[in-house]
C-alpha cells in the first residue's frame, strides 16, 4: 500500500502502527507543503507580471509628465507676448493629460494584497491543523 499517494480511511489508519501513522503524517505534510509551494510560486509569478506592467506604466507616466512639465514652462515663458507659444502650451497640456492617465492606470495595476490567495490558504490549513489536533 503506498501510503504518500492514497487518503486512508478512518479504519485504515486504526490498523496502522505508530511509526506507519507517522510516515503518512509526513507524507501528507510534505504533499501539502509542496501544493502551498506550487500555489505561492504561481501566485507570486502572477502579482510579479502585473507588478513589472504597473512599474512600466508609472515609470513612462512619470519620464512623461517631466517631459510636459518642461514644455509647459517653455510655452509659459513664451506665452508672455501671447503668440505662437498657444501651440507650444496646448502640447504641454495634452502631454500632461496623457501622462497622468498613464501614472493613473499604472498605480491601479498595483496588487493591493501581495500573496492574497495563499495567505488565506495557509490560514485555512493553519486552522484545520488546528483542529485536528485538538
Amino acid at each position: 500500500m503506498d501510503l504518500e499517494s492514497e487518503r486512508l480511511e478512518r479504519s485504515q489508519l486504526e490498523s496502522l502502527s505508530t511509526a506507519e501513522l507517522i510516515r503518512h503524517a509526513l507524507a501528507e505534510t510534505r504533499l501539502l507543503v509542496r501544493a502551498e509551494v506550487l500555489h505561492a510560486k504561481k501566485e507570486l509569478r502572477d502579482e510579479l507580471k502585473a507588478a513589472r506592467t504597473a512599474g512600466i506604466l508609472i515609470g513612462a507616466g512619470a519620464v512623461l509628465a517631466l517631459t510636459s512639465l518642461a514644455v509647459l514652462f517653455v510655452a509659459l515663458g513664451l506665452a508672455m507676448p501671447l503668440g505662437a507659444a498657444l501651440g507650444v502650451l496646448l502640447v504641454g497640456v495634452v502631454l500632461l493629460a496623457v501622462a497622468g492617465g498613464m501614472l493613473f492606470m499604472g498605480t491601479r495595476r498595483l496588487p493591493k494584497k501581495p500573496l492574497a490567495h495563499t495567505q488565506e490558504r495557509l490560514k485555512l490549513d493553519y486552522q484545520l491543523t488546528r483542529e485536528t489536533l485538538q
